[in-house]
């Protein structure tokens, strides 16, 4: 079993910190939150059986697709998910999936310590995003229960979607956390953005 990170992020600078006048956007650090990686075949019904037992909830199978339960289950790829979860679930989760895919070929990795996760609310979110991404955004094209993996002002992030708020979830490497926090933060000041953590 893998010890969950609990430690700094090293973005503390940027909490309760607002930049521009109307901080029409509120951006949180999610800190509060641990990451699972997945790894398996979703055309084998005994895995994607398996690992849905494990979750409590169905797994995304289609392309760009988000489970919601009890977690979040982000399709990766074909045969790969991102599962994140209250970092107080992550040990058990990993326990879980390892016990019920310990006969079938598949992978589970903890990568709260490598990844950070950031959420992005307000009414001008879309127009934020698009400034450093290529993804139609637009709310005809890019919908709840969506994502997509990306590249975000030259950081390579998920960006998501989950449900049907215009909350968008940020999933990047925390060596790009620092840089892409002072990327939005920047380009944001337009609209006005302050930051909180979870």
């Amino acid at each position: 079993m893998t010890d969950t990170l609990t430690t700094s992020h090293g973005l503390e600078a940027f909490t309760g910190a607002r930049y521009g006048d109307d901080a029409s956007i509120t951006l949180t650090i999610r800190s509060d939150l641990g990451h699972i990686n997945l790894r398996g075949d979703s055309n084998n019904a005994v895995f994607v059986a398996a690992a849905e037992k494990a979750l409590g909830q169905p797994l995304p199978v289609e392309p760009n697709t988000i489970s919601n339960g009890g977690r979040d289950a982000y399709w990766l790829g074909p045969t790969e998910w991102l599962i994140l979860a209250s970092i107080n679930e992550v040990a058990s989760i990993e326990t879980a999936l390892n016990t019920e895919l310990a006969e079938i070929h598949a992978a589970v990795n903890v990568l709260s310590g490598g990844q950070l996760a950031m959420s992005l609310a307000g009414s001008r979110v879309r127009e934020l995003l698009a400034k450093g991404c290529t993804i139609d955004l637009h709310a005809r094209s890019f919908t709840p229960g969506m994502c997509v993996q990306s590249g975000l002002a030259k950081a390579s992030v998920l960006i998501a979607l989950p449900r049907d708020d215009d909350a968008f979830t940020l999933v990047v490497r925390r060596s790009f956390a620092d840089y892409l926090l002072h990327w939005l933060t920047d380009a944001a000041g337009e609209y006005g953005i302050r930051v909180e953590e979870r």
